[in-house]
C-alpha cells in the first residue's frame, strides 16, 4: 500500500526520488530530507482538511488531474512549468490558503538547512506527484470503477467546485459546497474513513452492518444521493485506501511545532 513516502519513491519507475534531486540541484540525501520533513505536516493537513466535505472534494478534485497523473509516471512532465503550476494550485486548494507552500518551506528549511526557496519551488512539484499517484494507487487497489464513476458524476453535476464534485459531496452531506465551507463534519469518527461511515450509516440506516430493513427502507434515498449509479460500499471502500495512503511513511525526523505549522496553514487564507 503506498504511503506519502512510498509514492516518490516509486514514481517514474522508481526514480521519482533521483530525478527530483536532479531537478532541482540537491543530491538524493537532501531530497529523502526534505521529503521526510515535508511527509508529516502534508500528512496533518490534509487529513484535517478531509475532515471536512469541501477540502474531500478538493481531494478527489486533484487527484483527477491529469497534470498530476502524468507527472507521477514523467520526468519530462514532471519538469514541466505547468506541473509546478497545477502542484501550487493543489497545495493552495487541498489547505484554503495561498500561503501553503512558504508556510511548509520554512519548516523544511529549519528541518534540513536547505534553502527555503529551493523547497518553495520544490513543494507544488511533490504535491503533484502525491496527486498522482494517489490516483495510480487506487487504481491497483481495485478501485478504478469507483474513480471512473466518481469522476463521471463530479463532471456531470452543475457548480464548479472540483469540477462538480463539491455539489456531488454537497448531496451526500445533504447540502452545497459550492462556497468553500463545509456543510457538515463527520460524526463518531476522524478522517476521511470516519466521513464517509458517518454518511453511510445514515443514508443506509446503520451502514453494512445496519439492520436490512432499514437498509431497504433507505434505498430509496441512497440512489438519489448517491447519482450515476455510484457505489456507496465501493466509495467507502476507496475513502478507507485514500485515508491510509495519507500517511506520512518513512523515518522522519521528529516534526517540532507541528500544530503551530498546522495552525498557520489551515487558519485562513483561501478557504
Amino acid at each position: 500500500m503506498f504511503n506519502l513516502n512510498d509514492i516518490i519513491q516509486q514514481a517514474q519507475g522508481g526514480e521519482g526520488l533521483q530525478n527530483l534531486a536532479r531537478q532541482f540541484g540537491l543530491s538524493e540525501e537532501q531530497t529523502q530530507q526534505a521529503i521526510s520533513a515535508l511527509a508529516p505536516a502534508l500528512s496533518a493537513g490534509l487529513q484535517t482538511r478531509t475532515k471536512e466535505a469541501s477540502g474531500l472534494a478538493d481531494m478527489f478534485g486533484a487527484m483527477f488531474n491529469m497534470q498530476h497523473q502524468q507527472a507521477f509516471e514523467s520526468p519530462e512532465v514532471m519538469a514541466s512549468p505547468d506541473t509546478a503550476a497545477h502542484g501550487d494550485d493543489a497545495l493552495a486548494r487541498l489547505f484554503g490558503n495561498d500561503q501553503a507552500s512558504q508556510v511548509l518551506a520554512a519548516h523544511a528549511a529549519q528541518a534540513t538547512g536547505i534553502g527555503s526557496s529551493i523547497l518553495q519551488s520544490m513543494i507544488p512539484v511533490i504535491v503533484s506527484m502525491v496527486m498522482g499517484g494517489m490516483f495510480k494507487g487506487m487504481q491497483n487497489s481495485g478501485m478504478g470503477g469507483m474513480l471512473e464513476q466518481l469522476g463521471k458524476a463530479g463532471a456531470n453535476s452543475p457548480g464548479n467546485s472540483s469540477g462538480g464534485l463539491g455539489d456531488l459531496l454537497g448531496q451526500v452531506l445533504g447540502g452545497s459546497l459550492g462556497g468553500g465551507q463545509a456543510s457538515g463534519q463527520a460524526q463518531g469518527g476522524g478522517g476521511l474513513g470516519g466521513l464517509l461511515g458517518g454518511l453511510l450509516g445514515g443514508v443506509l440506516g446503520g451502514g453494512a452492518g445496519g439492520q436490512p430493513a432499514q437498509q431497504q427502507a433507505n434505498a430509496g434515498r441512497a440512489d438519489q444521493v448517491f447519482p450515476q449509479g455510484l457505489n456507496p460500499s465501493s466509495l467507502q471502500s476507496g475513502i478507507d485506501i485514500l485515508g491510509k495512503m495519507l500517511n506520512p511513511g518513512g523515518q522522519g525526523a521528529q516534526q517540532s511545532g507541528l500544530q503551530d505549522i498546522l495552525g498557520q496553514l489551515l487558519g485562513g487564507g483561501r478557504r
